[in-house]
């Protein structure tokens, strides 16, 4: 289930790096010392998103209004969030709460295309305290990336079928690696496309809890590129 949470226009400009202030905006609708704070995330939140970058390149402005996406199988989790909003309607920066829209999306067994809404993390641990960022740069990404899913999606539902499953990043000028700062803490997180092969059901699950780490906190929402005008 995916819902898109929009948001009146700013009355003064909202910091590029506002993250945080969204991931502190979404823990106080869930309500004080909630169940999903600092929990691994079956859920996914993206950053804030339809704004335009001012003069100054260090503020957005959305003349139009913005929106945050919220995915989940967990329909509890949605209805405690819209619940919070309606009570705690102001985001930042003058932008307040303005509706809700449903999002549905449709999968198939097979390839499924999609690209990110929000640019997603992994981690590769050395120790507890010493990790570097998987980025799109590595040779051996693709790799990475499908052996790291199959483990989250095991995690979630290990009964689903997973012996078809494969994940190819296709070459495109847009890809990047973008550099976000959360809470004074650098992330290394790739935008790009991402083709997966799996069971609808896969598909599906990926829709809802994101892809990579951090899902939780703005980071690897994804959607079905054939449905890109949904979020314009």
């Amino acid at each position: 289930m995916r819902i898109k949470i929009n948001f009146t226009k700013n009355t003064s400009p909202v910091r590029i790096d506002n993250q945080s202030q969204v991931n502190g905006y979404i823990h106080k609708c869930l309500g004080d010392n909630n169940q999903y704070h600092d929990s691994v995330s079956d859920y996914c939140i993206s950053s804030l998103m339809g704004g335009k970058l001012n003069e100054d390149r260090k503020t957005l402005s959305f003349d139009n209004g913005g929106y945050i996406t919220v995915s989940s199988l967990d329909h509890e989790f949605i209805n405690t969030l819209l619940m919070g909003i309606l009570t705690k309607p102001d985001l930042m920066d003058g932008m307040k709460f303005a509706g809700v829209d449903p999002i549905n999306e449709r999968f198939v067994d097979g390839w499924n295309y999609f690209a990110t809404l929000s640019p997603f993390i992994i981690k590769e641990y050395e120790t507890k305290e010493k990790y570097k960022f998987v980025t799109m740069n590595e040779p051996n990404f693709n790799e990475k990336i499908k052996n790291y899913l199959i483990k989250k999606i095991s995690k979630v539902n290990s009964k689903l079928d997973l012996s078809d499953f494969d994940v190819m990043i296709p070459n495109n000028p847009s890809h990047k690696v973008k550099r976000i700062m959360v809470k004074n803490v650098i992330n290394y997180a790739n935008q790009c496309h991402i083709s997966i092969k799996c069971k609808k059901e896969v598909a599906n699950l990926l829709f809802n809890i994101g892809v990579g780490q951090s899902t939780g906190s703005g980071f690897g929402t994804i959607y079905n590129t054939r449905n890109h005008k949904m979020y314009k």
